[in-house]
């Protein structure tokens, strides 16, 4: 699950929204926000999906970060669940964003992808940066 989605202490990337009501969904909008993903087998290590945001607003793609790694079962691509109720499957661009599956072997977290498109998309579509963070 998107990790800046529902009841937590705060948001993975500070200054990012932490979406606690289907009403605070708004940049991005719900046909825009992810809720559920495919996740890697070797990647899975808790109930959230984190995406690294402090590379995002500004754009500053030298410095993306893969923290979490998108499943790419299909044709090297993973399934997305948005907000407003449609999926959407995702074709990765990047192979670093799919490296190769070693059974039993969990991936390194956290990895530096400067310049990565995927995280590009992935970000986009995560959360936002928090400018009025009183509105709710």
């Amino acid at each position: 699950m998107n990790a800046y989605l529902g009841d937590r202490g705060g948001p993975f990337s500070g200054g990012y929204w932490q979406f606690r009501k289907y009403s605070q969904i708004a940049n991005p909008a719900p046909s825009k926000t992810w809720v559920f993903v495919d996740e890697r087998e070797d990647s899975i290590n808790d109930g959230w999906f984190a995406v690294d945001m402090d590379s995002y607003d500004p754009l500053r793609s030298s410095g993306h970060r893969i923290v979490d790694y998108p499943a790419s079962y299909h044709n090297m691509a993973a399934g997305f669940a948005f907000a407003d109720g449609h999926a959407e499957i995702k074709k990765w661009v990047d192979i670093r964003t799919a490296p190769r599956l070693r059974k039993g072997q969990p991936l390194a977290l956290g990895a530096s992808s400067p310049n990565n498109k995927d995280v590009d998309w992935m970000q986009e579509r995560t959360s936002s940066k928090m400018v009025n963070p009183t509105r709710f």
